[in-house]
């Protein structure tokens, strides 16, 4: 038998039915939980559109904090009117010209022995020990009869701590095979000496040759006569290495490397424009349409537009500005870079570019300024931007709440409403049933008297 609560209606012939409740519901939760959720949608939109602006502002703030730190204005670049001789430089080198001549490189010491028909060929006679002099130290190697070339090759790198390496070489003919012996590293100091203690002369089996002499660089610095026993010089100018390839007379020329900076503010006039361009969209209204952007009267937001577009403009108590600079406004509001004139300012008076950008000990420079305002808004803890993006989780926190406690507000009434029509639908119910008997009573007696 079917319970009051699912037989809803029929007492009352579909007065009071659920479709009745469902419709009320529908009008309740258009009245109650519609405006909730169109503030909960509102504040994802804000959300999702803070989100772009902090990232944004982000982005034009990692390009005000390379302008504004000292080390992007310490890069040096290094050109060498000869390849035969490079050059590398650290950040904060001096800047200045010299000229280097290479007159003799530095050179390994190489020997080469006397040509073998194969890998396995025997050279001592008898057991022997070889001696290797280099670098002012002593090292043996002690040979057997039957040690092949291959053999005592292998043996020569470890036993002389790395300062000679070995190898086979094939030269080709009949005698293909050549032992050729090097230093590890260049100069004069680095000459191989090689003597046998046995009673045969081992070198003399090897046929040791000379075939190039260990030597050191001789060179000369703005015309002064140097010597190294390497060919890279690291020791002659602070965060200079010098390399010399070849035996030729080269001129050096370190420089401020601009490029960085260059780079950096054509990057920022970018970032800008997308920023700008995101905020004149978010805070616009249409007076026609009247339709507004997402931040239309935030004043976290007015606030960031007036102070970023606001910067731009400062003037330096010298009377600079960064359209001296080559970064301007144009007619359309759109900032621009125009590199020649950046290159000319830099050109002639680099000291006064770094001044402006970055400024001294004693007063900050443009974008030192501009970097410290972009803080302001997107500090992780204090900015601006995010106290106004907690604002808005709180909000969104408050109003999911609401929604849940007015949900539950409507599902208690109806609940109740579904016991009231219940009850209204068997009483009704009940009285139909009443009624109709008594109206076949009143039938019966009206038809016999009719009799």
């Amino acid at each position: 038998m079917a319970s009051s609560l699912s037989s809803l209606g029929l007492g009352s012939q579909g007065a009071l039915s659920y479709d009745v409740i469902d419709q009320l519901r529908a009008v309740d939760e258009k009245a109650i939980i519609t405006p909730i959720d169109n503030k909960i949608s509102d504040n994802e939109t804000k959300t999702n559109d803070l989100s772009a602006l902090t990232t944004l502002s982000a982005s034009l703030k990692a390009e005000t904090s390379t302008l504004s730190d000292e080390i992007n204005y310490l890069k040096r670049t290094a050109t060498s009117s000869d390849d035969g001789v490079s050059v590398s430089v650290s950040s904060g080198a001096e800047i200045q010209d010299f000229s280097f001549n290479v007159t003799t490189l530095a050179k390994r010491d190489i020997n080469e022995s006397k040509a073998f028909a194969e890998e396995t060929d025997t050279f001592a006679s008898v057991d022997d020990t070889i001696n290797f002099n280099i670098d002012g130290k002593d090292y043996t190697v002690d040979v057997l009869s039957t040690d092949s070339i291959k053999t005592f090759k292998d043996k020569i790198f470890d036993a002389t701590d790395g300062k000679i390496t070995a190898s086979l070489l094939n030269v080709g003919g009949t005698n293909p095979y050549k032992l050729i012996l090097k230093s590890t590293d260049t100069g004069a100091n680095n000459a191989i000496t090689v003597t046998s203690t046995g009673i045969t002369n081992g070198t003399t089996d090897l046929g040791l040759t000379n075939i190039q002499p260990a030597g050191d660089l001789d060179a000369t610095f703005n015309g002064v006569q140097i010597a190294r026993t390497t060919n890279t010089i690291d020791d002659l100018i602070t965060g200079v290495t010098i390399t010399a390839n070849a035996e030729v007379n080269s001129n050096i020329s370190i420089k401020q490397d601009t490029s960085a900076i260059s780079d950096s503010i054509s990057s920022f006039v970018t970032k800008y424009n997308d920023l700008m361009s995101n905020l004149n969209e978010s805070t616009k209204y249409d007076t026609e349409t009247k339709a507004a952007g997402t931040f239309q009267g935030t004043s976290e937001i007015k606030s960031l537009k007036s102070d970023v577009s606001k910067y731009l403009l400062s003037v330096d108590s010298s009377g600079r500005s960064l359209s001296d600079y080559g970064v301007s406004l144009n007619d359309a509001g759109i900032l621009e870079f125009d590199q020649s004139t950046f290159d000319s300012k830099i050109q002639s008076d680099s000291s006064d570019v770094e001044n402006f950008f970055r400024g001294d000990s004693t007063t900050d420079g443009f974008f030192t300024n501009y970097n410290s305002m972009l803080s302001n808004y997107i500090d992780s803890s204090s900015g601006i931007l995010t106290r106004y993006n907690t604002e808005l989780s709180d909000e969104k926190k408050t109003l999911e709440e609401s929604k849940e406690t007015a949900t539950a507000r409507l599902d208690t009434k109806y609940a109740t409403m579904v016991k009231k029509f219940a009850a209204y639908d068997s009483i009704i119910s009940q009285l139909n049933s009443s009624f109709q008997s008594l109206s076949m009573q009143i039938s019966s007696m009206v038809n016999g008297t009719n009799k």
